[in-house]
């Protein structure tokens, strides 16, 4: 997961990204990601749980037609990342935290259904949300999930957010409203979480 950058004495700040966890790597979209991002969420298990136009998609699609990296400043609104798997270097999904207030960020992911099931996507919660907390600067980070995604709802539990209540009509695509569940972690919950886990480590 990325160094935290609370504690140090020295001057100089790590880099941003990429981002690395135990398994994934967490990075800017490059041009030669595009095909496999297309694939990503064009696959119809994914459509069902997200039939939406990803923001990470859009970000790869811009990036596939530029030849300049996107610089990772602490002052972006949003990062939206490829999710890499560290052993075979192959691109399994995609993630973004985008802020919408000063403080506050909304969270989200997708993985290829081969991947679903191994933990892959609470890793990616738990490093996003790290991020959003340490490097954003943030006090707040929520996530809505469709009401029938059950899998994702468990991944965001599992990462630490709360259910916060059911968002009646909170999506619309083509002629058809999704309700969703939004889930929310504010910082405090959030540290006192990452203090528990330490002493557990012990």
């Amino acid at each position: 997961m990325n160094t935290p950058l609370t504690g140090r004495t020295s001057h100089t700040q790590p880099p941003l990204l990429p981002i690395r966890t135990a398994r994934l790597l967490l990075r800017d979209f490059l041009s030669s990601d595009l095909q496999a991002v297309e694939a990503l969420a064009a696959h119809p298990r994914v459509r069902e749980q997200a039939p939406f136009e990803s923001r990470a998609l859009l970000v790869a699609r811009r990036a596939a037609h530029t030849k300049v990296a996107r610089r990772p400043s602490r002052d972006r609104k949003s990062y939206e990342l490829a999710v890499i798997h560290r052993k075979s270097h192959k691109l399994i999904g995609a993630c973004d935290i985008a802020r919408v207030g000063r403080h506050s960020a909304d969270l989200g992911y997708m993985l290829l259904p081969r991947h679903w099931g191994y933990g892959y996507g609470t890793e990616v919660a738990k490093a996003m949300i790290q991020f959003g907390f340490e490097t954003m600067k943030l006090k707040h980070i929520t996530a809505i999930v469709a009401t029938d995604n059950e899998g994702s709802r468990r991944v965001l539990m599992k990462a630490g957010l709360m259910w916060q209540g059911l968002v009646r009509r909170a999506l619309r695509v083509g002629s058809r409203h999704w309700d969703c569940h939004q889930y929310t972690i504010d910082r405090a919950r959030w540290q006192s979480q990452a203090t528990q886990t330490r002493a557990k480590k012990r």
